[in-house]
């Protein structure tokens, strides 16, 4: 292609499934924490506190757009406060009442969220194609949070008198029932 892009697409791709593979050990890791008796504020207070330790040298050898302008920086105090520090904070929460499997297919709808906002208060422009993937991501959230059907009385009727033989202790040969 003229666009100079020509195989930098497998090496993006490789970037995205680590990043996915990564942000699903996150949530295994913080749930794991939390179901072993770690309070869900400390577990992601710890986890996001290492984490901008990390983040430091970054920002010092990358930060000066955001820090050498007020508005930039407020525009990143916002993001640290309101969508990482309220965010995780409830998503944590979040992982405290519901399986990590669960709470990370619901982070899903993070995007959709933020392209539907960026349509209403920002007066962006969602082509169709961006609405039929909103459209899919809902759709496939319904399809995999929907609670499960149980089964039909008659199976369910029909199940319980082979429980019951199952649960019931084998009976010891006697000499009228033979050996």
């Amino acid at each position: 292609p003229r666009n100079g892009l020509r195989g930098r697409h497998p090496p993006r791709c490789a970037l995205g499934l680590i990043a996915g593979v990564t942000y699903a050990l996150y949530s295994w890791a913080a749930h794991r924490l939390i179901t072993h008796g770690i309070a869900s504020r400390a577990a992601m207070g710890t986890i996001f506190g290492l984490g901008g330790l990390l983040l430091v040298p970054v920002l010092l050898t990358t930060g000066a757009p955001l820090t050498n302008s007020w508005p930039n920086a407020a525009v990143g105090a916002y993001m640290a406060l309101v969508p990482m520090f309220v965010g995780y904070v409830l998503f944590g929460w979040g992982l405290a009442h519901v399986p990590a499997s669960t709470a990370t297919t619901l982070s899903l709808l993070e995007p959709a969220v933020a392209a539907v906002l960026a349509v209403l208060v920002v007066g962006e422009r969602l082509p169709a194609f961006g609405w039929t993937g909103i459209a899919l991501v809902v759709a496939s959230l319904a399809v995999l949070t929907a609670p499960t059907r149980p089964a039909p009385r008659q199976q369910q009727a029909a199940a319980i008198p082979l429980q019951e033989a199952a649960a019931r202790p084998a009976a010891a040969p006697t000499p009228e029932r033979g050996r």
